[in-house]
């Protein structure tokens, strides 16, 4: 049975003492679980995801991306249930990497250092490329509107949201609900003008897309589940909660809340609006041939004016989404760091905490001066496909620990259970290893080398240390009631 224990939810932290097995508390402990979830749906950026990556699903499936939407959001439940029961017994700063290497307990303790390294091997992808392409994205999507180079912007963009990021965690919470208000406001836009022209309901359930002579044709249901891929990676960014877990207050008991609330609203945010384009589309065939579909869609449906309001609230949700994930990932930076992934004085550096602002300076700079670099020297084609198979492969780790860990009891004591353990993980486990398969063999050699690069690592730099560096420790403060 499902329970999350609330009792004296709204009474403060108590804070242990931290000894050898708990980490320091650096981190300013101020979030509370809705600050937390409004810096993560931030970095989901629902609008973003409709107007940027649903039209890929759009020109492809056509009226099918609402049934990709929906077999992804399924996805996205039994893996949102993984994500919980282990951020709740483990709610750390390094997300993914720490979530893996505390489930391999007991006899299966030798597999957690390579298994958790590899883990974050596969962040570090994400860490260089993910919030490059989004500021790049923006650049260019800005540039066609002021002529100013979209390099050049997106570099800004980078540098600009780091600054933004280096400041005290609950003035981010503050900043990026504000855009997020902006960004649902947008998405609520949307889904008015569909539900105003609605009539499209049949296509639904009988998919289709229009061809070079815009006609209607039928889509085959494989290229629905194909397109599932795309909606998956639409959603993703919920579970960076558990990245904001040490600054969120009671996290042991509020951390699975954040995750599961957070796909919830991203689901919500993003599969009506997608669902409201299409059936108040005034032509299905113009609308999925179109270049900018979304663009079509709202001219059609309103008028220019009203599209360019839209334009100004899409691009404020690109800045927030850039400035959510730099704060994102440099606390993972942080605790990888205080883990003592890098040799020598560099860890003591990057694990260095600001006293004022209570935040990880060092590798918030990192992420937005490696973005800028990034954004001035590499295409945006080549920075969105460097993450795409490297994404499956963390989900697919994730659902395994989520397996491994009530077996070893490493989540015995999580404050939340995920029903009906182990079919949510074996169902996420198929299902990703179908879209590993529809991915291309570039993508699959980039992640295999960087799965590589990251089991090298940890053999020839972290094994000979026999435990001095990446032997990790769980979270110095204790929740009331624990």
């Amino acid at each position: 049975m499902v329970h999350i224990d609330d009792a004296n939810q709204s009474e403060p932290d108590k804070v242990k003492e931290a000894g050898p097995d708990h980490y320091d508390q650096k981190l300013s402990r101020s979030l509370s679980t809705w600050g937390n979830i409004m810096i993560t749906l931030s970095g989901v950026t629902p609008a973003v995801s409709v107007f940027a990556i649903a039209p890929v699903a759009l020109v492809e499936a056509g009226s099918g991306t609402f049934l990709s939407f929906v077999f992804a959001a399924i996805l996205g439940i039994v893996m949102a249930l993984c994500w919980a029961e282990l951020s709740s017994s483990y709610p750390i700063s390094g997300g993914d990497y720490a979530l893996v290497w505390h489930s391999f307990k007991g006899k299966a303790k030798p597999a957690a250092g390579p298994m958790s390294f590899i883990t974050f091997a596969l962040y570090v992808d994400f860490i260089a490329f993910i919030p490059a392409t989004i500021a790049l994205g923006a650049g260019e999507y800005l540039g066609a509107v002021f002529s100013v180079d979209a390099k050049i912007l997106g570099a800004a963009i980078m540098l600009l949201a780091a600054l933004v990021a280096m400041l005290k965690i609950k003035f981010n919470a503050i900043l990026t609900g504000i855009f997020l208000g902006i960004e649902m406001l947008a998405l609520l836009s949307l889904t008015i003008l569909g539900i105003m022209h609605a009539h499209n309901f049949g296509a639904l359930i009988h998919p289709q897309v229009g061809n070079t002579h815009n006609i209607l044709v039928p889509v085959a249901f494989s290229a629905v589940l194909a397109l599932t891929a795309v909606a998956v990676f639409s959603y993703n960014g919920y579970a960076n909660a558990v990245n904001f877990a040490e600054e969120t207050k009671g996290s042991h008991r509020t951390i699975a809340k954040a995750i599961l609330i957070s796909l919830l609203i991203t689901v919500l945010a993003e599969l009506i609006p997608v669902t409201a384009v299409i059936v108040g589309s005034p032509s299905l065939s113009k609308l999925t041939t179109s270049a900018i579909p979304l663009e079509y869609f709202i001219k059609a449906t309103s008028n220019n004016a009203f599209y360019d309001v839209i334009a100004i609230g899409i691009a404020l949700a690109v800045f927030n989404a850039t400035l959510a994930i730099v704060l994102s990932y440099a606390r993972i930076l942080f605790s990888a760091s205080r883990d003592r992934a890098w040799p020598g004085k560099l860890s003591d550096w990057m694990s260095w905490v600001h006293p004022k602002t209570q935040s990880p300076w060092l590798p918030t700079a990192i992420v937005g001066v490696a973005g800028a670099v990034l954004c001035l020297t590499v295409s945006l084609g080549t920075l969105a496909n460097l993450t795409g198979a490297s994404l499956v492969a963390d989900y697919a780790i994730i659902a395994i620990a989520a397996i491994v860990a009530r077996t070893t009891g490493a989540t015995r004591r999580s404050h939340y259970k995920m029903p009906f353990w182990p079919i949510p993980p074996i169902l996420a486990l198929a299902g990703l290893v179908y879209i590993f398969t529809q991915q291309t063999a570039y993508l699959l050699e980039v992640t295999a080398i960087t799965m590589g690069i990251g089991l090298l690592y940890w053999l020839i730099v972290i094994l000979p240390q026999r435990g001095r560096a990446w032997d990790l420790r769980e979270i110095a403060t204790d929740t009331e009631g624990e």
